[in-house]
Protein backbone atom coordinates (compact mmCIF):
# COMPACT_ATOMS: atom_id res chain seq x y z
CA UNK A 1 0.00 0.00 0.00
CA UNK A 2 3.03 2.23 -0.06
CA UNK A 3 2.22 4.05 -3.33
CA UNK A 4 -1.27 5.15 -2.33
CA UNK A 5 -2.04 8.12 -0.11
CA UNK A 6 -4.82 7.99 2.47
CA UNK A 7 -6.72 10.73 0.62
CA UNK A 8 -6.54 8.78 -2.64
CA UNK A 9 -7.86 5.68 -0.86
CA UNK A 10 -10.76 7.56 0.70
CA UNK A 11 -11.61 9.07 -2.67
CA UNK A 12 -11.72 5.55 -4.09
CA UNK A 13 -13.98 3.99 -1.46
CA UNK A 14 -16.56 2.76 -3.97
CA UNK A 15 -13.91 1.13 -6.11
CA UNK A 16 -12.37 -0.54 -3.07
CA UNK A 17 -15.73 -2.01 -2.14
CA UNK A 18 -16.22 -3.62 -5.53
CA UNK A 19 -12.69 -4.31 -6.75
CA UNK A 20 -11.13 -5.03 -3.40
CA UNK A 21 -8.05 -3.43 -1.96
CA UNK A 22 -5.42 -5.65 -3.66
CA UNK A 23 -6.77 -5.07 -7.17
CA UNK A 24 -7.27 -1.33 -6.65
CA UNK A 25 -3.79 -1.03 -5.18
CA UNK A 26 -2.30 -2.85 -8.18
CA UNK A 27 -4.30 -0.65 -10.56
CA UNK A 28 -3.25 2.62 -8.94
CA UNK A 29 0.36 1.48 -8.49
CA UNK A 30 0.58 0.49 -12.16
CA UNK A 31 -0.92 3.80 -13.23
CA UNK A 32 1.76 5.77 -11.38
CA UNK A 33 4.15 4.93 -14.23
CA UNK A 34 1.57 4.93 -16.99
CA UNK A 35 2.44 6.29 -20.39
CA UNK A 36 0.46 9.24 -21.78
CA UNK A 37 -1.25 6.80 -24.16
CA UNK A 38 -2.33 4.59 -21.26
CA UNK A 39 -3.67 7.63 -19.39
CA UNK A 40 -5.63 8.64 -22.50
CA UNK A 41 -7.10 5.12 -22.70
CA UNK A 42 -8.06 5.26 -19.02
CA UNK A 43 -9.76 8.62 -19.63
CA UNK A 44 -11.75 7.16 -22.52
CA UNK A 45 -12.86 4.37 -20.19
CA UNK A 46 -13.96 6.96 -17.60
CA UNK A 47 -16.18 8.58 -20.24
CA UNK A 48 -17.68 5.21 -21.13
CA UNK A 49 -18.35 4.32 -17.49
CA UNK A 50 -20.06 7.70 -17.00
CA UNK A 51 -22.30 6.87 -19.96
CA UNK A 52 -23.22 3.55 -18.33
CA UNK A 53 -24.06 5.31 -15.07
CA UNK A 54 -26.22 7.83 -16.92
CA UNK A 55 -28.01 5.09 -18.85
CA UNK A 56 -28.99 3.31 -15.63
CA UNK A 57 -30.00 6.61 -13.98
CA UNK A 58 -32.18 7.41 -16.97
CA UNK A 59 -33.67 3.91 -16.98
CA UNK A 60 -34.54 4.13 -13.28
CA UNK A 61 -36.12 7.55 -13.81
CA UNK A 62 -38.66 6.09 -16.25
CA UNK A 63 -40.29 4.11 -13.42
CA UNK A 64 -40.94 1.32 -15.94
CA UNK A 65 -38.78 -1.32 -14.29
CA UNK A 66 -40.27 -3.96 -12.02
CA UNK A 67 -38.74 -3.85 -8.52
CA UNK A 68 -36.50 -6.91 -9.07
CA UNK A 69 -35.29 -5.63 -12.44
CA UNK A 70 -34.65 -2.20 -10.95
CA UNK A 71 -32.55 -3.78 -8.20
CA UNK A 72 -30.38 -5.55 -10.80
CA UNK A 73 -30.10 -2.37 -12.88
CA UNK A 74 -28.96 -0.42 -9.83
CA UNK A 75 -26.39 -3.10 -9.00
CA UNK A 76 -25.02 -2.78 -12.55
CA UNK A 77 -24.93 0.99 -12.03
CA UNK A 78 -22.95 0.43 -8.84
CA UNK A 79 -20.39 -1.58 -10.84
CA UNK A 80 -20.03 1.29 -13.31
CA UNK A 81 -19.54 3.75 -10.44
CA UNK A 82 -16.81 1.54 -8.98
CA UNK A 83 -15.12 1.25 -12.37
CA UNK A 84 -15.30 5.02 -12.89
CA UNK A 85 -13.89 5.72 -9.43
CA UNK A 86 -11.04 3.25 -9.90
CA UNK A 87 -10.23 4.71 -13.31
CA UNK A 88 -10.25 8.24 -11.89
CA UNK A 89 -7.90 7.16 -9.11
CA UNK A 90 -5.61 5.54 -11.67
CA UNK A 91 -5.53 8.63 -13.90
CA UNK A 92 -4.71 10.81 -10.90
CA UNK A 93 -2.00 8.37 -9.77
CA UNK A 94 -0.48 8.63 -13.24
CA UNK A 95 -0.35 12.40 -12.98
CA UNK A 96 -3.22 12.93 -15.39
CA UNK A 97 -6.43 14.88 -15.15
CA UNK A 98 -9.51 12.64 -15.18
CA UNK A 99 -11.91 13.34 -18.00
CA UNK A 100 -15.15 15.01 -16.96
CA UNK A 101 -16.84 14.05 -20.24
CA UNK A 102 -19.48 11.39 -20.79
CA UNK A 103 -19.44 9.20 -23.90
CA UNK A 104 -22.44 9.86 -26.12
CA UNK A 105 -25.05 7.15 -26.36
CA UNK A 106 -27.82 6.90 -28.92
CA UNK A 107 -31.02 6.47 -26.93
CA UNK A 108 -33.96 4.64 -28.42
CA UNK A 109 -37.48 5.30 -27.18
CA UNK A 110 -37.69 3.83 -23.68
CA UNK A 111 -41.40 3.03 -23.43
CA UNK A 112 -41.32 -0.44 -21.88
CA UNK A 113 -39.18 -2.49 -19.56
CA UNK A 114 -38.12 -4.56 -22.58
CA UNK A 115 -36.96 -1.38 -24.37
CA UNK A 116 -34.84 -0.50 -21.35
CA UNK A 117 -33.33 -3.98 -21.07
CA UNK A 118 -32.50 -3.99 -24.78
CA UNK A 119 -30.88 -0.57 -24.50
CA UNK A 120 -28.94 -1.59 -21.38
CA UNK A 121 -27.68 -4.68 -23.20
CA UNK A 122 -26.47 -2.47 -26.06
CA UNK A 123 -24.67 -0.18 -23.59
CA UNK A 124 -23.01 -3.15 -21.89
CA UNK A 125 -22.01 -4.69 -25.24
CA UNK A 126 -20.38 -1.40 -26.23
CA UNK A 127 -18.49 -1.29 -22.93
CA UNK A 128 -17.35 -4.91 -23.27
CA UNK A 129 -16.30 -4.38 -26.88
CA UNK A 130 -14.35 -1.26 -25.96
CA UNK A 131 -12.48 -2.94 -23.12
CA UNK A 132 -11.72 -5.92 -25.34
CA UNK A 133 -10.33 -3.65 -28.04
CA UNK A 134 -8.06 -1.60 -25.75
CA UNK A 135 -6.50 -4.38 -23.68
CA UNK A 136 -3.77 -5.07 -26.27
CA UNK A 137 -3.02 -1.34 -26.53
CA UNK A 138 -1.99 -0.88 -22.91
CA UNK A 139 1.76 -0.54 -22.61
CA UNK A 140 1.54 -1.50 -18.94
CA UNK A 141 0.37 -5.12 -18.68
CA UNK A 142 -0.97 -4.59 -15.14
CA UNK A 143 -3.31 -1.93 -16.49
CA UNK A 144 -4.30 -4.35 -19.24
CA UNK A 145 -5.07 -6.95 -16.56
CA UNK A 146 -7.34 -4.58 -14.66
CA UNK A 147 -9.11 -3.63 -17.89
CA UNK A 148 -9.61 -7.36 -18.51
CA UNK A 149 -11.18 -7.73 -15.06
CA UNK A 150 -13.61 -4.92 -15.91
CA UNK A 151 -14.31 -6.64 -19.25
CA UNK A 152 -15.40 -9.71 -17.30
CA UNK A 153 -17.94 -7.68 -15.34
CA UNK A 154 -19.29 -6.03 -18.51
CA UNK A 155 -19.72 -9.38 -20.25
CA UNK A 156 -21.53 -10.73 -17.20
CA UNK A 157 -23.92 -7.78 -17.47
CA UNK A 158 -24.47 -8.61 -21.17
CA UNK A 159 -25.20 -12.26 -20.40
CA UNK A 160 -27.66 -11.45 -17.61
CA UNK A 161 -29.47 -8.89 -19.73
CA UNK A 162 -29.67 -11.35 -22.63
CA UNK A 163 -31.14 -13.92 -20.26
CA UNK A 164 -33.68 -11.40 -18.98
CA UNK A 165 -34.67 -10.76 -22.60
CA UNK A 166 -34.91 -14.52 -23.25
CA UNK A 167 -32.21 -14.23 -25.88
CA UNK A 168 -29.76 -16.95 -26.74
CA UNK A 169 -26.08 -16.01 -26.94
CA UNK A 170 -25.34 -14.40 -30.28
CA UNK A 171 -21.88 -15.90 -30.66
CA UNK A 172 -21.29 -17.99 -33.77
CA UNK A 173 -18.58 -20.10 -32.14
CA UNK A 174 -16.77 -20.81 -28.89
CA UNK A 175 -14.41 -17.86 -29.51
CA UNK A 176 -15.24 -14.17 -29.64
CA UNK A 177 -13.07 -11.82 -31.67
CA UNK A 178 -13.14 -8.10 -32.02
Amino acid sequence: MEGISRARLLASATAIGVLGMPLLTAFVDAAQNASPDDIATLNTAIELERAGIKAYDDAAATHLLAPGVLAVALSFRKDHVAHRDALIAAVKAGGGVPSAATAKLEYPALKTQNDILTFAKTVEERAASTYLSVIPDFKDRKLAGVAASILGVETTHVALLAQALNELPAYPSAFVTQ
